[in-house]
């Protein structure tokens, strides 16, 4: 047998211990000990934990990075928090939602988030975290999967109307 990837000595979640994990074309093809295989690759995960990556099926990328812009929440409540995006709104940018989402994006893949279900305020006539997050979905598809939950973020939110291209 011949894979592109060959771990050594890994520690699974269910507690199982000495086992080697080989991949071939991005799929695990096989979990046991002392595969005898040859390897593109081998890497020797010295007893740590190997887990599969982690998802975090609620978050709100279009708002991630700004604490305390334009000011905290005093009270700790939504309500504020709800208020506090009112203020934001306006003085949002493609390019500023941009580059919050890539950092915290950056952060996820490095402690082994690789699925982040992401809502996205839609009240906003000028739809710019939406595109600001479909594009940052695009230039990280090859590292982390996003997906986006069209989110009216106010009850008196109407979609806004986009013409079709």
């Amino acid at each position: 047998m011949s894979v592109d990837l060959l771990i050594r000595n890994a520690t699974l979640p269910d507690g199982r211990t000495g086992l080697d994990i080989a991949i071939e074309k991005g799929r695990i093809v096989a979990v046991e000990a002392g595969i005898a295989a040859a390897a593109g690759r081998v890497v020797d995960a010295a007893g740590w934990l190997v887990t599969p990556p982690f998802v975090d099926s609620h978050f709100h990328m279009d708002s991630t990075l700004s604490l305390g812009n334009p000011r905290l929440n005093q009270s700790g409540t939504l309500l504020e928090g709800i208020a506090i995006w009112g203020e934001l709104k306006p003085y949002l940018t493609v390019e500023a939602i941009k580059a919050n989402a890539r950092e915290f994006c950056n952060w996820a893949i490095a402690r082994g988030t690789l699925a982040i279900r992401s809502h996205v305020d839609i009240c906003d006539d000028r739809l710019l975290a939406v595109d600001a997050l479909l594009e940052i979905r695009e230039e990280l598809r090859p590292y982390i999967d996003l997906q986006l939950v069209a989110f009216p973020r106010t009850a008196t939110c109407a979609m806004p109307a986009r013409p079709r291209t």
